[in-house]
This record gives C-alpha cells, sequence and structure tokens, in this order.
C-alpha cells in the first residue's frame, strides 16, 4: 500500500473521529445561563448572575469537549448495570428532577436512585482523568449541593431517600477509589436552603458576589469555562489572570510565590527520598496498614546526551540549536527590620 493512500485513510478516519464528537456536542446543548442544581454549589458569582438572569458573555455550549462525552459514554454503559446488581426493589437510572425552593424551581438531572422500602439511596457517578485532583478527597461543596440537591428535590416527589453516595470513577483505567456515602436528613435540607437563600441574596447585586477563591482564566479550570469570564474578568490574559494593581498586590503574590516555591522545593526532597528507597525493590503489589501500594518499573530507556551531542556539534563547526525561554519572574522576599 502506498504511502499517500495511507495519509487519505488517516485523514477520514481522524475526520470520523472528530465529527463522532461534534455530533455528541451539536445534541448536547444546554442554556449556560441558567443555574441547575450542578451548579447550586459551584461559583456564587456564576450562580448569583443566573438567578439575576444576566446574559451570558461567553457561550461555549458549541465547543467540543471530548473528556465530557467519553464520561457521558461512561454513565450509559455504566449505571443500568450497576442498578441491575444492586438488585433493589424500584431504580431510577439517569432521569430529571425539579427542586422547589424559596419560588425558584432549579432542574437537574440525577445518575441513580435505588428507592427501596426503608429508605432509598441516591448515587452521583463522577468521572475524572489524570488531569483532575485526587477523587479520594472529601467532596468539594460544589458535589455535596448537587447531590443533596437531587435528594431533596426526589424527596419533594414524595420518594424517601435517606442515603447518598457519589462514585469516582478514573477514565483511563475505571479505578473507584475515594466511595463516600453518607446520610441525608433535616441538617442536608437547612443547608441546601441556607445555600439558596445566601444565592437570592446576592442575585441582588451579582457582581459583588464572592468569586469563593477561583483565580480567573488560565489559572483555574471552572473560570475557563464559565459563561461570565469576559465580564468576570475583564481584560484578563491567561498568563496573568489576577489582578495587579497597587503594590500592595505585587508584595502579596511575591510573598506566595515564594512560599510555594520553598514547599515545591521541599516536597521535590521527600519524593527523591523515598524513590531512592524504592529504587531496588521488585515490581510488585505490596499490602500493609490497610493500603494497597503497586510499584511499577519506570525508565531505563535511551535519551539524548546533550553534553556529547553540543561537542559534536562544536567539532564540527556546527551551531548549537538554541530557543528563547519565555520571560518569567521570580520573588526574592526581604523583610524589614522592625522600627
Amino acid at each position: 500500500m502506498n504511502r499517500k493512500l495511507l495519509e487519505q485513510h488517516r485523514r477520514d478516519l481522524e475526520g470520523a473521529v472528530a465529527g463522532v464528537f461534534s455530533d455528541a456536542t451539536a445534541g448536547d446543548h444546554h442554556d449556560p445561563g441558567e443555574l441547575t442544581l450542578s451548579g447550586l454549589g459551584g461559583c456564587t458569582r456564576r450562580a448569583a448572575l443566573q438567578l439575576a438572569g444576566h446574559d451570558p458573555s461567553d457561550d461555549d455550549s458549541h465547543r467540543e469537549q471530548r473528556a465530557s462525552h467519553l464520561g457521558r459514554a461512561i454513565h450509559d454503559w455504566f449505571l443500568p448495570r450497576l442498578a441491575a446488581k444492586l438488585g433493589r426493589e424500584l431504580t431510577l437510572v439517569e432521569q430529571d428532577v425539579i427542586l422547589p425552593i424559596r419560588g425558584l424551581y432549579i432542574r437537574g438531572r440525577f445518575d441513580l436512585a435505588t428507592l427501596a422500602i426503608g429508605g432509598g439511596l441516591l448515587l452521583d457517578l463522577k468521572t475524572y482523568g489524570y488531569d483532575q485532583s485526587d477523587p479520594a478527597h472529601l467532596p468539594s461543596r460544589a458535589r455535596l449541593m448537587q447531590i443533596w440537591g437531587y435528594a431533596l428535590g426526589l424527596r419533594v416527589q414524595g420518594h424517601p431517600i435517606e442515603m447518598v453516595a457519589i462514585l469516582p470513577m478514573s477514565r483511563i483505567h475505571g479505578a473507584t477509589d475515594g466511595l463516600w456515602l453518607a446520610e441525608f436528613g433535616p441538617r442536608e435540607e437547612a443547608l441546601v436552603d441556607a445555600r439558596v437563600r445566601d444565592l437570592l441574596h446576592h442575585a441582588r447585586a451579582p457582581f459583588f458576589a464572592p468569586r469563593d477563591g477561583h483565580r480567573g482564566p488560565g489559572l483555574d479550570r471552572e473560570c475557563d469555562n464559565c459563561p461570565f469570564r469576559s465580564e468576570c474578568w475583564p481584560g484578563a490574559q491567561p498568563a496573568q489572570a489576577a489582578p495587579v494593581r497597587s503594590d500592595a498586590d505585587i508584595v502579596n503574590h511575591g510573598l506566595r510565590h515564594a512560599e510555594a516555591a520553598a514547599q515545591e522545593g521541599r516536597w521535590k526532597e521527600e519524593k527523591a527520598y523515598h524513590a531512592a528507597a524504592l529504587a531496588k525493590t521488585t515490581p510488585a503489589t505490596y499490602e500493609a496498614d490497610g493500603y494497597t501500594v503497586e510499584i511499577v518499573a519506570t525508565g531505563g530507556g535511551r535519551r539524548l546526551n546533550q553534553g556529547e551531542a553540543k561537542a559534536l556539534l562544536a567539532g564540527n563547526g556546527l551551531p548549537i540549536p538554541m530557543t528563547t525561554d519565555r520571560e518569567s519572574r521570580r520573588a526574592i522576599v526581604k523583610r524589614r527590620p522592625l522600627g
């Protein structure tokens, strides 16, 4: 088979793959200006803008999101099989729910609910990739409010949800570490009500609502995907989303940068120490103290010897290829003497 025909097959396949995801994006359109249960516990300013009826400045609903589509495919395949394995009296899979609260009707779509006699269980499946934080951490406010909102909406419909669960699942290898399970009762209902009350208060002046620590486009995933990012962060550039308007701002960022650099150095030393301790161990799976650790062998491949490559180029009268580093800033912190 000639090279030209191979390249044609490659283009056809790549085009077909892109077409699958493009079709999925077109069929998955949603209103970025509507507050749903998935955003109830997210950024306060974003939710306040949605409740205030503010028109989005950045509609990315048409942008291809392959990770999201792959997560949806996992949901479609996994959840019905999980429901069958649980074998409860009545199980609902991926259904819409509406939470009527404080004059609002907040829509959502839950993953799985088993409505067994004597109490039901609501489960939310969260898929993640290598680029996301450790799923074994305690659930964030956003995840808690989302699943509590689903549970409260089902209770309003007369379904006795008493337990809620969040199941993280890796899109890479299917790991489900970090299963979280808890009771759902009056305390959680009150927290949802308080959150909605707080959002309605902020909706009166949404641009004064807190950003909840989000750092802006280019530095924060939620800001990157926010439908109001251009108005919330006017003029922000990806390389410097955090506003620096005064000497005090520069000193603050400089101090935090120096602290982070020092902490990074300590962790690099810690990592190197433990890597050296494991260097001669046999690749295998080990268990102790309630943990399972798999040791795998990495490295051992050939790589460029830069010193010899430079010497060969110089010895043959050839220029050494150079690139220009991107200019950056480093903070050197000095404390002024007292008095």
